[in-house]
């Protein structure tokens, strides 16, 4: 069995982030590594090693890798703690997530690179499409992530692992919003997510509870719906262009995928020195308006968020403390209201907008590389 050879880029340090940082760690690099095995997909792991603490071992040395061989190789790509320095807020953000990326996307050998982060476990469904090798370069591949406990057993084989997963899901982040897992029984107006009606009608139903400002949003949702179905060529089309084009960028950090073309197209994730909120969006904006269409994969195809710890990172509970951290350090982040005037614009003008120079992924460094794992190719 053959697969379009691709590139699984992430980014991390050895900080105990999140708490736990390794034992996530450990669980993504043996789930990847045995799930390739298993599967017989080519790949390769590229992990960006981003400013790595001095008085820590390096990644390479932290993490156990496999002894078998296997079609899934790892290359470690470091970036020094003196060109993070360079950085504007260096001294209060240690690692800036979407550069570090770039790193890796460009240096990647893959047809097709998925950006991803390093507490991520693949449904096997989603491993047996990427196998299949039928994946289309003209296209944005996206997933519903479902987020669950840290305590996924480690000891636990990774069938198991996914399992677990399934019967422990806290939250689920699909196309249209964060939410509890979906009720198993009874109908009212708690349960309205089970209600037989269009997602667009859902999303209605929804605004309307939350206040005036969604409803807005919800009325031009559904205008949109009725020009696209009914009045191609009236005056509705000037409405659409009010907001943005209907992606699904809900936790799309964890599962961006693109041809490595396309990602050169729009010069990867725009390299801003601020925390890394909303610029995974942005960039799906951007792949869309250079000429991508968005394909949102079925739900089976899911993959599971380990959960790490309160204020490390976004989650739905924490928001408004994190935003709070921030505004302290005086470290700018990308606002939402501020994403949707730019993927506006972009749909206005009919083009992506484009930050980075050519220079972009820090092509200029000639970085230290180690390859952890040799991988042995599927015929």
């Amino acid at each position: 069995m053959t697969s379009t050879p691709l590139s699984i880029v992430v980014t991390s340090r050895n900080d105990n982030h999140g708490g736990n940082l390794l034992h996530r760690m450990q669980l993504f690099v043996n789930g990847l590594m045995e799930q390739c095995r298993r599967h017989q997909l080519n790949a390769e792991l590229v992990l960006v090693e981003w400013n790595p603490p001095p008085d820590r071992p390096r990644l390479s040395e932290a993490l156990s890798w496999p002894k078998e061989e296997g079609p899934c190789s790892v290359r470690v790509i470091e970036v020094s703690p003196e060109i993070h320095s360079q950085f504007k807020h260096s001294e209060r953000l240690p690692l800036f997530q979407m550069i570090a990326k770039n790193v890796g996307i460009r240096r990647a050998r893959g047809r097709f690179i998925l950006a991803t982060n390093i507490d991520i476990l693949f449904s096997d469904e989603m491993m047996r499409f990427l196998v299949r090798g039928k994946l289309d370069p003209n296209r944005l591949y996206r997933v519903d992530r479902y987020d669950v406990p840290s305590n996924v057993p480690g000891e636990l084989s990774i069938e198991q692992q996914l399992e677990f997963c399934r019967n422990n899901v806290i939250r689920i982040n699909d196309r249209n919003e964060t939410h509890p897992p979906l009720p198993q029984v009874g109908w009212s107006l708690k349960h309205w997510r089970l209600w037989p009606v269009t997602n667009t009608t859902r999303r209605a139903v929804y605004s309307v509870i939350r206040g005036p400002k969604a409803v807005k949003y919800a009325a031009v949702t559904q205008l949109k719906t009725v020009q696209n179905r009914l009045f191609p060529d009236t005056l509705f089309p000037y409405l659409m262009f009010q907001i943005p084009v209907d992606l699904h960028t809900n936790a799309c950090g964890d599962f961006t995928m693109l041809s490595s073309e396309r990602w050169a197209a729009v010069r990867a994730y725009p390299e801003l020195e601020m925390y890394s909120m909303h610029i995974d969006s942005l960039l799906c904006y951007m792949a869309h308006h250079s000429g991508v269409r968005e394909l949102v994969l079925p739900t089976s195809h899911r993959v599971y968020h380990i959960e790490h710890g309160m204020g490390s990172g976004y989650t739905p509970d924490g928001a408004q403390a994190l935003y709070s951290r921030l505004d302290s350090a005086g470290i700018a982040w990308l606002e939402s209201e501020t994403l949707s005037s730019l993927a506006t614009k972009m749909r206005r003008q009919g083009r992506p907008m484009i930050v980075n120079d050519e220079n972009w992924g820090l092509k200029k460094h000639k970085l230290p590389e180690k390859t952890i794992v040799e991988a042995v190719k599927v015929m």
